[in-house]
């Protein structure tokens, strides 16, 4: 299969909350990398959604809401996994998700 990232992925296991237009809903967040998230969901969306992610990352201290297209849906047992491409990062969560990854690296 045929690598297409261009940032390697980090397994997460954590709650988040999606906001889809005016829906809110439960997800797992189930990996990161610098420029993306995926996302297990119980909930329809489409692709090229725009969604907003609301997620804690472990060791960086607090909450952090990233917002994003969704570019990839697959099913999965329990609902829909949703990669979601970062559209306008603030600085401070690039800063945070890059100190997250830097973290993960050091601990493989």
């Amino acid at each position: 299969m045929d690598e297409r990232r261009k940032n390697p992925r980090f397994a997460v296991n954590v709650e988040a909350l999606v906001t889809h237009r005016a829906e809110r809903f439960r997800g797992l967040l189930k990996d990161i990398c610098r420029d993306a998230v995926l996302v297990e969901v119980q909930a329809d969306v489409a692709m090229g959604s725009e969604l907003a992610v609301a997620l804690e990352l472990p060791g960086t201290g607090g909450p952090l809401l990233v917002t994003g297209k969704v570019v990839r849906l697959a099913p999965t047992e329990h609902g829909l996994d949703v990669a979601v491409l970062f559209a306008d990062l603030t600085p401070a969560a690039e800063t945070r998700i890059e100190f997250f990854i830097a973290l993960q690296s050091t601990e493989a």
